[in-house]
Order: C-alpha cells, then sequence, then structure tokens
C-alpha cells in the first residue's frame, strides 16, 4: 500500500536522523526549503501517485513526535490547543514546480480525521503565501465541513488554486467508530496570478498542519467531550514570521558553440569561459537542485565554508567541455573515506537512462591526500574507452590537504565529455548530473579535532542508485548551435537584475545583472522602511554582466531590497540576511 510504503521511507530516514544527531539539529526550521521542477505533469487528484512526489528531495515533516533525518526537516513549534492529545499523526509536506506553478502535497497518517467540533478548523493545512508586491495571500486545504464523510475544502484567491483529496481505504471524515488510515491531498497554485514572472524567486511563506481528533458531526469544539486538537507550524502559527520557498533546479542549460582551440588543463583562461552559461552548484543556489549538509564529530563546527562551484558549458562540435570553478577554502579529501572535494559527474547515453548496474561515473576530485596534490581523475568501467579527460588547477593561495597555511583560494576543473561516443550529436539535449563535493577541515592534520564538514550539492541527482534514489532526476546541457544565444553581433538583448546569491545570506553575497548598452548605473540597497543604506554602484558601465558583492556585516538580520537604475530601467529585488 503507498501510505505504508511512504511511513516506511520516512521511518528509515529518521532513523538515519536519530543516529546522528548533530546532523539532525541542521535539520530543525529551516530557512528556506528549495523547491525542484517537476519533470512530468502532476494530475491535482489527491492521489500522491505521480513518481515526481516520490523522489528524494528535500521536503518538511510536521507532527508532535517528528523528527529530522536525511532530506527531513521538521516545522518550527507546535502547540496542543485542546488537551489532552496522544496522538502521534505525522504529515509530510512537499514541494515541487512547474514554471510558476507551485505544487504543495500532503500526505497524512491521521488515524482520526475530521472537523474540530463545528469550527471552521479542521485536519490539513492553512498556509500564508506573499504575493510579488509582499502581501500575504491565504490558502486553506482541509476537512472543516459538517455531516459524516465530506470531502475536503480548498479556499484561495479565485482563479489562483486547485486542489483535492484522496482518503485512503478505512478513513471516515468526522467518523470515530473505527481507526482511521490517514488521507493525502495537494494542491498547485499559480505564482503569476499573484504577480511573480521570475521562476527562480523566493517565495515568502508560512504552514499550519491541524489536527483535531475524536470528533464527530455535532460536537461542539471546546465541550468536554474527549476531543483534542493540536497544531503544528513552519514559520509562525498565524504571521507575521515568514520562511522561503526557494524556486530552483534549473532543468536545461545551453553550452554554446565554440571554434576555438581548447587546452585541457584545469584554467579557464580561453576567452570563451567568460561568457559561458552556467549554473551554481552550492548550499543555498536557486539554480541547483538538492544538498546535504552533515557535521562529523563537533557541534562548534557550522559549516563556514560554504563553498560554491560554477558549472559552465560550451561545446566544440560533439566534444562538451565541461568548467568549474570554486571557491573553496579547505580543498581536501574526507580522510576515512573516499569522498573528496571536486566533481562528481553522472552520464547517459542518449535515449537512456541506466540501471544502477550499468551507471556511468566520471570523477575529477581531490582523491591523493597528499598536502599539494591536484585533483585525481578517474571514470568506472562503464564509461567508453576515451570518452572523457579531465584536468584541474589550483591557484598559489590553495595548499590541498592542509589546514595550516591558511585559508584556500578555490580550485578549478575542466573535463572533456565526447557526447558521440553516448550517442549524441550537436542539438541534442545531453542528459546528466553534476555533484559536487565539499569537505572541509579533512585531512589528516585536522581530523584529530573532530572538525570535519561534509557537503554535497548537486544539479539532478547525488546517487544513481535505484536502492537509495529509485527515480533519478537528470538534467539537460543542449548542444546549441549558437555561438552565444544571448546576443547578437555583439549586442547584447536583455535588460536584467538577477536575485543576489547565496539568499538568505550571512554577511555577504553576489548581485549580478546585464545592461545593454554603455550608460549610468546605479545599484542601491534599501531596508524595509524605504531608507537607503548602501550604494554597491553609481558610475558609467559597459554593456554585458556585471557582479558586485555586498558585505552585511555591520546590518541586523531582515529583509533588505537593492534597486538597479539604468537608463529608463528600474529593477528592484529582495534579500535576507539571517545572522
Amino acid at each position: 500500500m503507498k501510505q505504508n510504503h511512504t511511513i516506511a521511507i520516512l521511518a528509515l530516514f529518521l532513523m538515519i536522523g536519530a543516529l546522528n544527531s548533530i546532523h539532525a539539529q541542521s535539520h530543525s526550521d529551516p530557512a528556506y526549503i528549495t523547491v525542484i521542477s517537476a519533470e512530468n505533469p502532476i494530475v491535482i487528484d489527491g492521489v500522491l501517485d505521480e513518481t515526481d512526489w516520490n523522489k528524494r528531495f528535500d521536503h518538511l515533516v510536521i507532527g508532535a513526535k517528528a523528527l529530522p533525518g536525511d532530506v527531513t526537516y521538521t516545522g518550527t513549534s507546535s502547540v496542543v490547543v485542546k488537551e489532552p492529545y496522544t496522538d502521534s499523526t505525522l504529515t509530510i509536506i512537499k514541494f515541487l514546480r512547474n514554471g510558476l506553478d507551485l505544487y504543495i502535497s500532503i500526505d497524512s497518517d491521521d488515524q482520526s480525521v475530521g472537523r474540530f467540533g463545528d469550527s471552521w478548523e479542521g485536519d490539513g493545512i492553512f498556509m500564508k503565501i506573499n504575493d510579488a508586491n509582499g502581501i500575504p495571500v491565504e490558502y486553506k486545504m482541509y476537512f472543516n465541513s459538517g455531516g459524516v464523510d465530506p470531502d475536503i475544502v480548498i479556499e484561495g484567491t479565485a482563479g489562483t488554486v486547485e486542489g483535492a483529496a484522496y482518503k485512503y481505504p478505512g478513513t471516515i471524515v468526522n467518523d470515530t467508530t473505527s481507526v482511521d488510515s490517514g488521507y493525502s491531498a495537494e494542491m498547485v497554485i499559480h505564482l503569476d496570478q499573484l504577480g511573480y514572472t521570475d521562476e527562480g524567486a523566493d517565495i515568502e511563506f508560512l504552514i499550519n498542519v491541524f489536527d483535531p481528533d475524536n470528533y464527530v458531526d455535532g460536537m461542539l469544539p471546546w465541550d468536554d467531550n474527549g476531543g483534542s486538537f493540536w497544531k503544528g507550524w513552519w514559520g509562525s502559527e498565524w504571521g507575521p514570521d515568514t520562511r522561503i520557498l526557494r524556486l530552483a533546479d534549473q532543468t536545461s542549460v545551453i553550452a554554446h558553440a565554440t571554434t576555438d582551440d581548447i587546452t585541457l588543463d584545469g584554467d579557464l583562461t580561453e576567452s570563451f569561459w567568460n561568457d559561458a552559461l552556467s549554473i551554481v552548484v552550492g548550499k543555498g543556489s536557486n539554480q541547483s537542485t538538492g544538498g546535504y549538509y552533515m557535521q562529523w564529530n563537533s557541534e562548534k563546527n557550522v559549516y563556514d565554508d560554504q563553498s560554491m562551484a560554477t558549472v559552465k558549458f560550451m561545446h566544440k562540435g560533439t566534444d562538451l567541455y565541461i568548467g568549474v570553478e570554486s571557491d573553496d577554502a579547505s580543498v581536501c579529501k574526507w580522510s576515512p573515506g573516499w569522498e573528496a572535494d571536486g566533481l562528481f559527474l553522472w552520464m547517459t547515453n542518449k535515449g537512456e537512462i541506466p540501471a544502477p548496474d550499468s551507471r556511468m561515473e566520471i570523477k575529477n576530485m581531490f582523491f591523493d591526500a597528499t598536502e599539494g596534490a591536484l585533483a585525481v581523475f578517474e571514470v568506472n568501467g562503464n564509461v567508453p574507452t576515451g570518452a572523457v579527460e579531465g584536468a584541474s588547477s589550483v591557484p598559489a593561495g590553495t595548499i590541498t590537504h592542509t589546514e595550516t597555511n591558511g585559508a584556500d583560494d578555490g580550485y578549478s576543473l575542466e573535463v572533456l565529455v565526447r557526447t558521440d561516443m553516448f550517442g549524441y550529436s550537436v542539438g541534442d539535449a545531453v542528459k546528466l548530473s553534476v555533484v559536487i563535493w565539499d569537505l572541509d577541515f579533512a585531512s589528516a592534520d585536522a581530523w584529530t579535532d573532530s572538525t570535519s564538514d561534509y557537503a554535497p550539492n548537486w544539479w539532478g541527482t547525488q546517487w544513481v542508485d535505484q536502492n537509495f534514489e529509485k527515480y533519478h532526476l537528470y538534467r539537460e546541457v543542449i548542444l546549441s548551435t549558437a555561438t552565444n544565444v544571448d546576443t547578437e553581433e555583439g549586442i547584447v538583448k536583455s535588460y536584467k537584475l538577477n536575485q543576489n546569491y547565496p539568499n538568505p545570506f550571512n554577511p555577504t553575497t553576489q548581485i549580478s545583472y546585464t545592461i545593454t548598452q554603455k550608460e549610468f548605473v546605479s545599484l542601491k540597497v534599501y531596508d524595509v522602511l524605504g531608507t537607503e543604506v548602501a550604494t554597491l554602484i553609481n558610475s558609467v558601465q559597459d554593456m554585458g554582466t556585471h557582479k558586485v558583492s555586498f558585505d552585511a556585516s555591520n546590518f541586523s538580520t531582515g529583509v533588505y531590497f537593492y534597486t538597479l537604475k539604468s537608463g529608463n530601467n528600474i529593477q528592484t529585488k529582495k534579500m535576507m540576511l539571517l545572522k
């Protein structure tokens, strides 16, 4: 039965979380949850049978006895509304997106599904989502109708929401003569109807889970009738505190064509790399699909080196070049294991998703624990001979596999994939998955201090293993015939202010933007009262893409706005500082 399968998986994750209490602490009340892209259509019928819902990605579990785990996050707080509450209901909440359609599902094992007496509350969820202007909009999906066995009720602004529920066999709403088996429900909120246009936006959000028990139709909510009520939430119960749903997981990227000669040396010095399209892989990126962070032995270590890797793509004919630039300040190998900083790439043959025994692994990682050693390039036996090559480079400020010489200055990698040997042609979308490992303070001289961090992040999937990730997530690199799809005869066609990254941030973040001609540009930061607090740019700049860093070391936690003015164009975005 699907519910039992879901609970079994949850139990495994909860066991993992219980075995590692330090990791569990980092998975309570997250500042944001990454919302990944659905690969297939979601039918709003309440039955969570789509493959996408069963994939392994970050989600919430809210319940009086909920525990965090691997990709499982718990909420902010809870309260017993009416005693005596003895139920151990767990409600699994997942988020997906298709463009600006936000899908939300709940899967509950509740043994007493119903309404809170004759009130407006009932089993299910209450949410607030801020529209593009920052105004909260309420949405409700719960069993708050009277009568025996009513359907779920969906409430929200007309035209912006659809929803449905499925009652598991044996569940009868507002009936206590037998034990219920729970329910599932799903809804879609059309964010474009709330004014959103950016598929990489951060959505301010709060959610409540209601769990009234042992009420039958006609009971009054507060009478001494044996009924009870519990609620838990992520964000705040009614507001104003919110959390973030981060629309992320860009599903494809274009690899521009080049005819230039390429030297595979790990140094991304060829001029075409400057304009190459990329995916930023790291904790908090709104392009990544997911990530995982674990502290091994010390609560004192809080992943201070949250490194980011910019993964770039170019191609020459069917030769796909992948470049990685990382700002990692601790380049090393995890001393007791095989894991190391660098790139772990999963490859596919055209039109095929490999089974576990035929998966193709390509690694360009710092496996050699010798001080100063470069990355080791290796493939598994399923990769065709001669199909891939790799190289690495480190700047003078990086001394690998040691923590005694100060912070490292990162590293760079290059990988060549001869995609024709996997069946691809120019114009095809190459399916692959990119994993960037970030091991910190794990070299031999630091291991005795028990301060090691372990943090892979990925675009696609972390593991191609049907025992661990049954449904794989691959992403696409398109071998474009264009040399630069964003320009025409050297003219930039799009004016854009990008979302800052990372966001939320502490204390620094990067803001990038593109202007269409040489002109005077100002980029300023404002607080929530509209007071200007920083000027980042106030000068004439050339056409093209620019990046600037904002250091908020002297600012307080909170929401800030940054506004770009270029000619007659004005754009503003919101960012959050969390200290």
